[in-house]
């Protein structure tokens, strides 16, 4: 038996099991739509949304059947190859599996799509699509459709903002706007964007994300508007800013200017104002040894070419979660959090270098200490919960690595130049690493409660030591 007569003899089965089923209204039968195809026109019944496929497939001169074997319809035009079964939203595309809008149904004539699943599903891995013509539709080269990109969003909600991060399982080319009724869109002009659904999403500003086409669209707070948007190449990923909006009678699109320059390094020397962090037996305070260390380090960075910003200039408090925002709407290259230990015994020395834990856990106790202290000492309210920091970490797990590689670059400067005991790189769930959307570690330049290791920090020798060290290491990274 040929292919034709297999067909057909499915046609016959399929459409005896229908009639006895009853699954198409009758009233429904006479309902017909046209499409044309390089000249040739054909006229298919219409079942209410949906109308029989195979002959405007075999217009094109796609073949298209069914195979028993595998219980799905195999098109095959050219060298692409769909499958597709009936109830069932997911495509097979060349291999690769991509959820439809709508499932197909079973059909007199074997098998009825939607003009969506059509356009979508068919039409567009075949480099064309449809367009609308008095009655009917006309089938066109061109793909309306790109190919599939999933999309797995995560959000961090700062004090005042929303990082928004959308990381791309391929590179895409992407425009986010505000449309004049104050929706914010994210668009992709050259592919389909598939949202993972995978990993829990919580913002207390973004209440959902909806695909429709080729656009995600932003569900927002009452309030919330587009602040700043930028997309990071490797690995591919879309970071959107959003804030309180200001309300303006007709909101325009927010035009974003992109980076020219090079991308800053932020630097931010912990604690500050009424957090004094660590203090030495002589009343040596962190605050202000990590302060007078990063004016040193941002004059060696900027000395050397580099853009720099510090998360503070002076002696303030500045909330952890608002540290990161920062770096973020900087679109900063890195972000480095300075800071200085402490133990209860005295004879503890030595410097140690964190990045942030994928799963909020410690290298071990004394580095849970370590990120409890820090994270209590600029604790501010409404910060996130530990959730929240763990779907965050999820979303980041592409750029840990590069966190990682940082730390390792600074303490291997640390430990080379400035002859410091090596107490090695650590992971802890520090609050100001997490939300940030690029590569960040947090330096313990040294313990405060060792009397001679304080004695040596206090010495602006040794903080201009530790300075070029570390800006050594950022190059080290940077220049990789």
């Amino acid at each position: 038996m040929g292919f034709q007569d297999l067909k057909r003899l499915l046609q016959l089965v399929l459409i005896a099991l229908i009639i006895g089923a009853g699954l198409l209204p009758a009233q429904d039968l006479d309902r017909t739509i046209e499409f044309q195809f390089g000249g040739r026109a054909i006229v298919v019944p219409r079942f209410g949304p949906r109308f029989e496929v195979l002959p405007v497939l075999e217009l094109m001169g796609a073949e298209a059947g069914y195979s028993p074997a595998a219980g799905t319809f195999i098109v095959v035009w050219g060298e692409r190859s769909i499958q597709f079964a009936i109830d069932h939203k997911m495509v097979l595309i060349d291999g690769t599996l991509q959820e439809a809008r709508d499932a197909p149904a079973a059909s007199p004539g074997g098998v009825a799509v939607s003009l969506t699943f059509l356009d979508r599903s068919l039409l567009s891995p075949m480099d064309h699509h449809l367009e609308p013509i008095p009655g009917g539709y006309r089938i066109v080269p061109g793909a309306r459709f790109a190919d599939p990109v999933t999309v797995r969003p995560a959000a961090a909600d700062f004090g005042a903002t929303t990082t928004l991060l959308l990381s791309l399982s391929r590179p895409a080319e992407v425009l986010v706007e505000e449309t004049p009724a104050g929706a914010v869109v994210v668009r992709f002009e050259d592919a389909s964007p598939q949202l993972d659904s995978t990993v829990p999403f919580r913002s207390r500003r973004v209440h959902s994300l909806t695909s429709r086409n080729q656009t995600i669209e932003l569900a927002l707070a009452s309030g919330v508007g587009l602040l700043s948007w930028h997309v990071v190449e490797d690995p591919p990923r879309v970071i959107v800013e959003l804030g309180i909006a200001s309300p303006t009678p007709t909101p325009a699109p927010v035009q974003v200017v992109r980076r020219t320059g090079p991308r800053p390094i932020v630097i931010d020397p912990g604690h500050g104002g009424d957090d004094v962090g660590a203090r030495s037996a002589d009343g040596l305070m962190e605050k202000d040894l990590v302060l007078g260390i990063a004016h040193r380090l941002k004059r060696v960075l900027e000395a050397r070419g580099h853009p720099v910003r510090l998360t503070r200039e002076d002696d303030v408090h500045r909330a952890l979660t608002d540290r990161t925002a920062l770096a973020n709407r900087l679109e900063a290259r890195v972000f480095i959090s300075l800071h200085a230990n402490a133990s209860t015994v005295a004879s503890v020395s030595g410097a140690e270098t964190y990045y942030m834990s994928l799963d909020q856990s410690s290298t071990d106790a004394e580095a849970a200490a370590t990120a409890d202290l820090e994270n209590r000492a600029g604790a501010a309210s409404g910060e996130r919960s530990p959730l929240d920091l763990i779907l965050w970490d999820l979303a980041q797990a592409e750029v840990l690595n590069e966190s990682a590689d940082l730390a390792l670059a600074l303490q291997g400067r640390l430990n080379a130049l400035l002859g410091l005991r090596d107490r090695g790189v650590k992971q802890a769930p520090f609050v100001v690493l997490t939300g940030a959307t690029m590569p960040a570690a947090l330096v313990e330049v040294g313990f405060l409660s060792n009397p001679s290791q304080a004695s040596l920090l206090a010495q602006p020798t040794r903080q201009q030591e530790l300075a070029e060290a570390i800006a050594d290491g950022v190059e080290d990274f940077v220049r990789r």
